[in-house]
């Protein structure tokens, strides 16, 4: 696979196309996640696996419109349900993803706090 760099200096050949159809497929996968919600809900099921209920309960929204996110999720490959001794379960389809999630943290958590000294530096000091 490509580097986005390269794509450009190829025209257009088969190569070009496979990459812009993962590009595409990447684009999706982060626009899921563009949604607080399911980022969240992301989060908390790289911990383990949960009923929709307990997601529910989780991030404090109602069943029904969890399970709206869940299935915005499963349709991007993110996410899949399973059956145990009667409940469903859902869970991330890969548990590396728990690292994509610490990666995105780490990254963001740096980038938050860099944000947050800015703000300070400029908002004026009361007293």
């Amino acid at each position: 696979m490509l580097p986005c760099c390269e794509i450009a200096k190829l025209g257009n050949t088969a190569a070009v196309n496979d990459d812009r159809q993962r590009y595409a497929m990447h684009a999706a996968v982060f626009a899921a996640l563009a949604n607080p919600t399911r980022h969240e809900l992301m989060h908390v099921l790289c911990a383990g696996p949960r009923t929709g209920t307990e997601l529910a309960q989780a991030l404090e929204v109602s069943r029904p419109n969890v399970s709206q996110h869940l299935a915005v999720l499963q349709r991007e490959g993110l996410v899949k349900r399973s059956r145990e001794d009667g409940r469903v379960l859902w869970q991330v389809v890969d548990p590396r993803l728990s690292q994509a999630c610490a990666l995105i943290d780490e990254v963001m958590g740096n980038e938050l706090h860099s944000r947050l000294d800015v703000i300070e530096r400029k908002t004026p000091r009361r007293g």
